[in-house]
């Protein structure tokens, strides 16, 4: 299906230079003020072109340019556009499917519309060659993708709700639904043309009543101005007519009160603009949209909604994603988010300088990374961690449950602030063996990222794959596998083929690792390779994991649980000094940028 799937925008408002890709259904995620809502802005200024305001420039003495990629205009699509010369307009400019079209404004005069000359294209991909739109080319643009339904925050629902402007709510309802209507109830249609007949003063069936007064008038004329002839001619009934002057009311099934919609509370309003949405959805299964592909941008669509109400607008946009609209929307919700989403969200932040930038999608994250990562996207962004990793600013990777349960709680003890507040996320991923294609997944969508492992990472996996961390067969390996096998025969535990801990003979190798760094040189070697990590913004625990810095000699749920219960009655001073090691590692991560 076609549709917008790239926008490029400069100078306009925040974003000095952002381009980002758009799927059939994507969510643009950040803080406030960021830029969101001028994303949405900028693709519905480059459907449907209108003059910018003073302020809308980021540098007024520059023009504002907003490019856009329409894909996937196929033969078959061309074929199915009625008119033979917008064919012809539009054939040469097609290329692999693709058709770029750009507006520029300077200052408030009207914009002007081009499109790509197919020739050359910058590093970034966007085209450098430009010509006005030939004659014919706009109507097709606007056939192919019809301007945005565009629903703003709360403070246009009034306006969305009541009049059937272009653009609105209400008038994308009656767009899809008319036809239908028409179909079903062809008496209403030849009833408004009878209406027609009487009342037009070239009616067959011009009214009597009419007749007279236009006589009358024109001699009363005649008598003050000779030669000139009155009629009352009555504007023709559209059946649009009638539903555009329509008004929506709500009646409380237990008292019977009937009021406006604007009469009734924020989120009842909201509500109801949502569940419109939420009908567009179900109509658009049972319509064909043509040639025609709509937009739908909506700012903040969870306002007012409880966390129910949000669950089921989000499927019904992604129904409506799938039936025919592109949809595309801005949220602070998670909520909003899911695990089938989250490849396709985008991720907006504010630079001091650059303004307005966007993370690159996970989608387009992995791809970069390595392929073999797909599995570490998965656990990354598994339902539990999306809308934490999404909304933060730095995501701290932790090789285990017990580091992601207690490091929290001890950071809202040390710091007073929880570190959510301070938009920092902990993700446990399982095992060692994840985190460095964790680390590439996050590292290519551009979000910040520190690792928090035990001490065997550094020796086992941070030295493996293609491009290891650490040198595979560095001098210290040789010096770690000494001190463990002196260790292993001094306590009677059992070391792999390599050398190193395994877990048999009810042994496990986490307490090889905690003996091994109680040993003088185990220690010594331990903290070194501790440093090292450091410059891979990675905390290894230098005296074994987590368990060992809090001195529980068991691990699993009953041992975190009572950690748990302990942190949340302790303060900041009681907490540092049963375990100083862990102040120095949030500092650490606390330092991260």
């Amino acid at each position: 299906m076609h549709g917008l799937t790239q926008i490029h925008i400069q100078n306009f408002r925040a974003c000095k230079n952002v381009s980002l890709s758009l799927g059939d259904f994507t969510p643009l995620v950040g803080q406030n003020n960021v830029g969101k809502s001028t994303v949405l802005d900028a693709i519905r200024m480059v459907l449907a072109p209108k003059a910018f305001v003073k302020n809308d420039a980021s540098d007024p003495a520059l023009p504002i340019v907003l490019s856009a990629r329409i894909s996937g205009i196929t033969p078959e699509l061309i074929a199915l556009i009625p008119e033979p010369r917008h064919r012809l307009a539009i054939e040469p400019y097609c290329v692999n499917g693709e058709l770029w079209v750009r507006t520029t404004g300077t200052g408030t005069s009207k914009p002007v519309q081009e499109i790509w000359q197919p020739d050359e294209k910058d590093a970034n991909g966007i085209p450098t060659n430009w010509r006005t739109y030939p004659t014919g080319l706009p109507s097709v643009v606007s056939a192919l993708l019809p301007e945005a339904l565009h629903i703003q925050a709360m403070d246009d629902v009034p306006e969305d709700l009541g009049k059937g402007k272009a653009g609105s709510t209400i008038r994308g309802l009656l767009d899809e639904i008319m036809t239908p209507i028409l179909t079903a109830h062809v008496e209403v249609t030849q009833a408004l043309e009878a209406v027609r007949r009487i009342l037009r003063v070239d009616g067959d069936q011009r009214s009597p009543v009419l007749a007279g007064f236009d006589n009358n008038a024109t001699a009363a004329l005649g008598e003050f101005f000779p030669g000139l002839r009155l009629d009352l001619d009555v504007p023709s009934i559209d059946i649009k007519e009638f539903f555009k002057s329509g008004d929506l009311h709500v009646t409380d099934e237990a008292s019977g009160d009937r009021r406006r919609f604007d009469q009734v509370g924020s989120g009842a309003q909201r509500a109801i603009q949502m569940a419109l949405i939420r009908l567009l959805a179900d109509l658009r299964q049972i319509t064909d949209p043509g040639i025609s592909r709509r937009m739908l941008l909506i700012d903040e669509p969870e306002l007012f909604l409880h966390p129910q109400g949000v669950r089921k607008l989000r499927e019904a946009l992604k129904q409506l994603s799938v039936a025919g609209f592109q949809v595309v929307f801005t949220t602070h919700s998670p909520l909003m988010l899911s695990r089938d989403n989250a490849p396709d969200t985008v991720i907006v932040r504010r630079h001091p300088v650059d303004g307005s930038v966007v993370r690159a999608q996970l989608r387009e994250a992995v791809a970069v990374a390595i392929e073999e990562a797909q599995a570490q996207s998965r656990t990354l962004f598994e339902l539990g961690n999306v809308a934490d990793i999404y909304f933060a600013e730095k995501v701290i990777l932790c090789e285990g449950k017990t580091d992601q349960r207690l490091l929290p709680l001890v950071y809202e003890r040390i710091y007073g602030s929880r570190p959510e507040l301070d938009r920092i996320c902990f993700v446990a991923l399982g095992s060692c063996s994840s985190i460095p294609k964790g680390v590439s997944v996050l590292s290519a969508m551009g979000i910040t990222c520190g690792v928090i492992a035990d001490l065997d990472f550094a020796f086992t996996h941070a030295r493996s794959g293609a491009e290891p961390w650490l040198l595979k067969d560095g001098e210290d390996i040789v010096k770690v596998k000494g001190v463990l096998a002196r260790v292993g025969a001094e306590h009677g535990v059992p070391l792999g083929g390599n050398g190193l801990p395994v877990n048999a003979s009810g042994y496990r190798a986490a307490d090889t690792w905690a003996l091994f760094a109680q040993d003088a040189e185990g220690l010594k070697l331990a903290e070194a390779v501790h440093h090292e990590l450091l410059t891979r913004t990675t905390w290894v625990w230098p005296i074994g994991c987590i368990e060992d810095v809090f001195g529980i000699h068991e691990k699993g749920e009953e041992a975190i649980l009572e950690q748990e219960d302990f942190l949340r009655s302790a303060d900041g001073a009681s907490t540092e000094a049963r375990a100083p090691l862990l102040k120095a590692c949030l500092e650490w991560l606390r330092a991260i940028d």
